[in-house]
């Protein structure tokens, strides 16, 4: 008969850290939902804010407007002409909401981007919970989960975004629910169809969310390859549906816009974001490398030595495993993709997914911190208990990090009697204007005619030919222009070629300044 393993009381294991976890975790957890009702607080600011947060958010609303009354993706060789740089999804929510609601379509689209952020936690808290839940009982799964899902609340960029009328944050939702039902889908492979649907309305929010099915699917491919193909399909099948649907609506415009005239040229500059972003949350960072690391290191054992069908057979007999391996999948593919950063027109928008996969990675860490407080894990678990380090520094340096990143700005900008003098001005001009603050023109009554950097863009690419708009300019077409700055500045030199600034100089040399902005006037004007 085999000797049997003594009983070890699992208390004996995990006392010596327990009272220090707790206290970490609590601080942890503490300072997480302080900052998440700042961030709600903030956020609800913002969405009665009545002007400008960010440049995009006019252009925006307006191809929200557009869309919503059947007049979009068309033509750009004629003046007026605007481009459409997303898919529809995101501006329907928008409009949708603001008709149910009864609200500005402005505010509206924060809201949807705000509660479309808090859905991103929620969503990553279930990665969280989902992948903890098999090897650290739920209650330290929720803890994780909870840690996990809070994270996202803390980062910069996401501060930064979440309260624009910008569609990133609910492409993120999208992405990480569809993450979350195709790790769902290794018990119940039904849910991998409404994984791939979630995905599908990913894309059509934002056409570069590309990444969260890439890696659920190559994941899965390896895992359960008949759950993946199936979801596969799905995607594919409802994709080409919803594409035939919007290029017949469209007489084909649609296509044009979102794979043709929505370019950008390579700038070198906006990878400084990276190395910023690196160094802000560097702490999370470090977590998620011991943590994960350690877990990693834990389950490498029992797939060495393996065939390659004997370690998926375990992959899928094991979804704790699979979900971890989904989630590095992910983490890896969102890192590869930041290089898309690097083009004139990107923002920190473009770290978001990766700081997300980033927050479920740092919520996975927490698992021996979790465990040691709940010792809700299996008594075989309990026996390999979590050191100082994985049980105690880790929440604390949590902690630390959300005490040491910047607070939550409040973005809203003023001065607002200058920009309601602005506004009056814009009403009562008898010619269209071109602003850079395209917000200022919606709340004036006006339409949005020309959106000043993606027509630059095209122009220097050589698909928009800018001499027909260079003769409006100097025949005095326009009342004014509003720009931020002046020629010689970044923003301004980004955003109107050499030949339109040329134009300006010759035909709007009378310069004011109101509301932060730069007015640009005919001569004769007083």
């Amino acid at each position: 008969m085999s000797a049997q393993l003594p009983v070890v009381d699992a208390a004996v294991e995990v006392a010596p850290h327990r009272k220090l976890a707790t206290v970490a975790l609590l601080i942890c957890i503490a300072v997480l939902a302080v900052n998440m009702v700042l961030f709600v607080d903030t956020g609800v600011k913002a969405i009665r804010y009545p002007f400008e947060i960010d440049y995009g958010e006019g252009i925006v609303w307006q191809q929200a407007l557009r869309i919503a009354s059947g007049d979009a993706y068309g033509g750009i060789a004629q003046f007026p002409a605007i481009v459409f740089h997303y898919p529809p999804a995101f501006h329907l929510i928008s409009t949708t909401t603001a008709a149910m609601l009864a609200m500005d379509t402005l505010a509206a689209g924060r809201l949807v981007a705000l509660i479309s952020t808090l859905l991103t936690s929620g969503f990553a808290g279930l990665v969280v919970f989902r992948s903890m839940r098999e090897e650290a009982g739920a209650v330290a799964a929720a803890i994780c989960a909870v840690i996990g899902g809070l994270v996202i609340l803390t980062y910069w960029p996401v501060l930064v975004w979440a309260p624009l009328m910008r569609v990133d944050m609910t492409a993120t939702a999208l992405s990480l629910a569809g993450v979350y039902l195709g790790i769902a889908a290794l018990r119940r492979p039904a849910l991998i169809h409404a994984a791939a649907l979630c995905f599908v309305a990913a894309v059509y929010t934002k056409q570069t969310s590309i990444v969260a099915p890439a890696a659920t699917f190559l994941t899965l491919l390896l895992i359960c390859p008949k759950v993946a193909r199936a979801g596969i399909v799905t995607a594919v099948l409802s994709g080409l549906i919803v594409l035939g649907a919007l290029i017949w609506w469209t007489d084909g415009g649609f296509v044009r816009h979102i794979f043709l005239y929505n370019i950008n040229r390579f700038d070198a500059w906006r990878l400084r974001w990276i190395r910023e972003a690196l160094e802000t949350h560097s702490l999370y960072f470090g977590v998620a490398a011991i943590g994960v690391g350690s877990q990693i290191r834990s389950r490498l054992p029992k797939y060495r030595g393996l065939s390659r069908a004997a370690a998926r057979a375990r992959l899928a007999a094991s979804p704790a495993d699979a979900a971890m391996l989904l989630v590095l999948v992910y983490f890896l593919l969102a890192t590869a993709m930041l290089i898309t950063i690097a083009k004139s027109g990107s923002n920190v928008n473009y770290l978001i997914e990766w700081l997300c996969v980033l927050a479920i990675l740092v919520g996975m860490a927490m698992r021996d911190a979790a465990i040691a407080v709940t010792q809700s894990a299996p008594a075989a678990f309990r026996r390999r208990s979590a050191n100082f380090v994985l049980a105690v520094i880790l929440p604390a340096a949590v902690a630390v990090q959300v005490v040491m990143l910047p607070s939550i700005p409040d973005q809203r900008r003023g001065p607002i009697p200058e920009l309601r003098q602005l506004v009056t001005l814009i009403r009562e001009a008898q010619r269209p204007v071109i602003s850079d603050d395209m917000v200022l023109l919606l709340r004036a009554g006006k339409p949005v005619v020309w959106e000043p950097a993606i027509f630059t863009e095209l122009a220097s690419g050589g698909l928009w030919d800018e001499r027909p708009f260079v003769r409006l300019v100097r025949a005095r077409h326009f009342a004014f222009f509003v720009t931020a700055g002046g020629r010689g500045t970044r923003l301004f030199d980004a955003r109107y070629t050499p030949a339109v600034a040329d134009a300006m100089d010759a035909a709007y040399p009378q310069k004011r300044r109101l509301a932060g902005y730069t007015l640009h006037f005919p001569a004769e004007a007083n």
